[in-house]
């Protein structure tokens, strides 16, 4: 049910400390929006908590410039702004040309109206898209609540197989696989000045009730990718329930560095199967150091959910996701 919007005030700063500002004056009233496409359905099913009060203030970071480029860094990094859309993401040269799994996770999110809208940042920081979140019927863990609703509850696609607890909803970011295998970091402004950690440190785990390290007064402007990994063959493949604008059962971001048919390197990230996005260091070590063959593969996503503890809803996620995984590392490999 789609509730009235509430009135809101606006406030759209052209730089990025106007905008950690007015997130520190504000404090929890406030909420940042770029293109909007999370926060707004938030806002028409008047979904609120403890923990998620409904805003009075939107903070549009739309206008800032600085925010909205895609470069090369002289310490050789790529450097993209939060506030690139995913259509500029897919589309970009640069990126197309050397980092192909940023390209494939950022095309392969919803619709091209929504990409057109979107952003790098908004897709890393979405809120869950469990039901029992997104009903405010439920007091749920994630709004502040005692309870994962989810567990006794409906649990069939957007759950986790790995890394359960206090809440079993799977992190639905399409970039942040992406991002993890190529071993980015994020860049963090508040008003306490910029902080710049590795993205695997970004994300936290079910236990916690929000999905990443942000305080209230602080904004992610920009992931950095460091530019070796241009050099590594980077594949990103999900399943989803329909090939349109679903968000994935499951996902994989492979990225493999191969020198005379011997794998020196491998980066492999799970998307859809856990609270956070889920790197596989034991799949990684069966393809390292060897020649990788369709066997390697079939192994490496077995062992990629060896740790598995499916609920009983979310059993048929365990074959989904190693059939994905398999299948980017084939890419990957070339077969």
């Amino acid at each position: 049910m789609l509730y009235e919007i509430p009135q809101l005030e606006l406030v759209q700063p052209e730089t990025i400390e106007e905008a950690t500002h007015w997130l520190s004056h504000y404090g929890d009233k406030a909420k940042i929006i770029a293109g909007g496409t999370d926060l707004l359905g938030l806002l028409k099913d008047n979904v609120s908590g403890p923990k998620f009060p409904v805003p009075e203030v939107l903070v549009d970071i739309g206008k800032i410039e600085k925010m909205r480029s895609i470069t090369v860094a002289d310490n050789q990094e790529l450097v993209i702004g939060a506030g690139v859309t995913l259509s500029k993401l897919a589309n970009s040269r640069l990126v197309t040309e050397k980092f192909k799994i940023l390209a494939e996770a950022a095309n392969s999110v919803a619709t091209p109206q929504i990409r057109n809208a979107g952003t790098v940042g908004g897709n890393l920081c979405q809120r869950p898209w469990c039901w029992y979140f997104r009903n405010n019927a439920f007091p749920c863990f994630k709004k502040g609540g005692k309870q994962c609703y989810a567990i006794p509850g409906e649990h069939k696609y957007y759950f986790s197989t790995l890394g359960l607890g206090t809440c079993v909803m799977s992190h639905p970011s399409d970039l942040a696989p992406a991002f993890v295998a190529l071993d980015a970091s994020v860049t963090i402004a508040g008003s306490e000045g910029t902080r710049k950690i590795p993205i695997s440190k970004f994300f936290l785990g079910p236990k916690d009730v929000f999905e990443n390290v942000l305080k209230e007064n602080e904004i992610l402007t920009g992931v950095t990718v460091p530019m070796r990994y241009e050099e590594y063959d980077g594949v990103y493949m999900k399943d989803r329930i329909r090939q349109t604008w679903d968000l994935s059962l499951a996902s994989a971001a492979v990225a493999l560095k191969m020198s005379d048919g011997v794998c020196t390197d491998a980066r492999i990230c799970l998307g859809g199967v856990a609270p956070y996005p889920y790197r596989s260091e034991p799949a990684e070590e069966v393809l390292r150091g060897h020649h990788p063959d369709e066997e390697s593969a079939t192994k490496a996503s077995d062992a990629a959910f060896e740790k598995s503890k499916p609920l009983p809803m979310t059993r048929y996620k365990v074959q989904i996701g190693k059939v994905i995984l398999k299948r980017a590392i084939n890419r990957a490999l070339g077969f």
